[in-house]
């Protein structure tokens, strides 16, 4: 009897085993596939670069300033005026000046007769040697008024220090000006300097002669190029940024000192990525990934971020190509190998 029941027993629980296991053999074969959004892997070229804003300045600019105080008697140039190095711009008033330049050159040729008569008389030695010497003297005393009254004259006439263009006129003739008096301002725009700073932390991207975009909103639809010219010795220790300059070509002199000007900096040579939404990059512990679909199975993908700005990544990876199906919306709720189905 007792065999008999342990018999059952047996029986009766192989039975529910084997139905535990049909129901979840039969549990698991109904799971759903997971529907998600899907794109087509694509290359795209890209080129890394940092953004900035800046101003310009010229090259070379200066205040026009006299040397010295008079009364302007002429003026030369106009308001605006493209003008060359050593162009006449003004003059002040020089007839006192020419009085004792004239003076002093008359001084000049009477001590320079002295001298020489007294050079002849002291080679046939009836001409004692400290004689010689003070004619010499007088002469050479005599020689350096000139040139300091040629000097002074000199200094009436205002000329070009540099090739440039000229702004407003602010003096007229008959002022009487003094060195402290601005005439006018001349700036040489051909080429511009672009002024602007990066985060201290990207230092290490800028390199003499790289290529800097630069766009002016006086001229929307319009590109300027000009090229990284020079880097400060130091970061700033109250903003920690670099100072810049990139020099621009202004030959046609569309623009002009002061502006701002928005600035792109390409670094390092373009690149070919795969570009995706945001939505299709996922994190873990080992890095960041994407799902491919391959056979409708979802297949976990690392990847490397190169970029990623306004939605969008641009990423690589030696596991994808081109025309791959990247899952781009649901992959949150995706598991490795999980059977996909893609909403059209």
């Amino acid at each position: 009897m007792r065999l008999i029941y342990m018999v059952l027993l047996f029986i009766s629980i192989s039975v529910s085993t084997v139905s535990i296991v049909f129901y979840h053999k039969n549990d698991s074969q109904q799971i759903p596939p997971v529907v998600v959004e899907a794109i087509p892997a694509h290359l795209e070229p890209w080129q890394d670069s940092l953004e900035a804003v800046g101003s310009l300045s010229a090259h070379q600019a200066t205040l026009l300033k006299a040397a010295t105080t008079g009364r302007v008697t002429a003026i030369y140039f106009h308001s605006g005026e493209n003008v060359k190095v050593g162009t006449p711009l003004l003059q002040l008033n020089p007839d006192i000046l020419k009085a004792q330049l004239d003076a002093t050159k008359a001084e000049t040729q009477l001590s320079k007769a002295d001298y020489e008569r007294g050079l002849t008389l002291y080679k046939k030695k009836v001409f004692a040697k400290a004689e010689i010497d003070k004619v010499s003297a007088t002469y050479q005393a005599n020689l350096a008024k000139q040139e300091q009254a040629q000097a002074a004259l000199d200094q009436t006439l205002l000329t070009a220090p540099f090739s440039g263009r000229l702004g407003l006129r602010l003096v007229n003739i008959g002022d009487i000006i003094d060195p402290n008096t601005t005439i006018s301002d001349l700036e040489a725009i051909d080429p511009l300097y672009v002024n602007f700073n990066i985060p201290g932390t990207d230092s290490s991207k800028m390199v003499i002669g790289s290529k800097v975009l630069i766009h002016a909103s006086v001229y929307p639809n319009k590109t300027f190029v000009g090229t990284i010219y020079a880097l400060d010795s130091h970061i700033d220790n109250d903003t920690r940024s670099l100072a810049v300059r990139a020099s621009l070509n202004n030959s046609e002199q569309k623009l002009l000192p002061g502006a701002f000007v928005d600035i792109k900096i390409e670094i390092g040579k373009p690149q070919t990525l795969f570009i995706v939404p945001e939505t299709a990059v996922n994190t873990d512990e080992r890095g960041s990934f994407v799902y491919r679909i391959v056979h409708h199975q979802a297949i976990k993908t690392l990847v490397t971020i190169h970029f990623h700005e306004k939605g969008k990544i641009g990423l690589l990876s030696s596991d994808i190509h081109p025309g791959d199906q990247i899952i781009s919306v649901g992959g949150f709720k995706v598991q490795p190998h999980s059977v996909v189905v893609v909403e059209k």
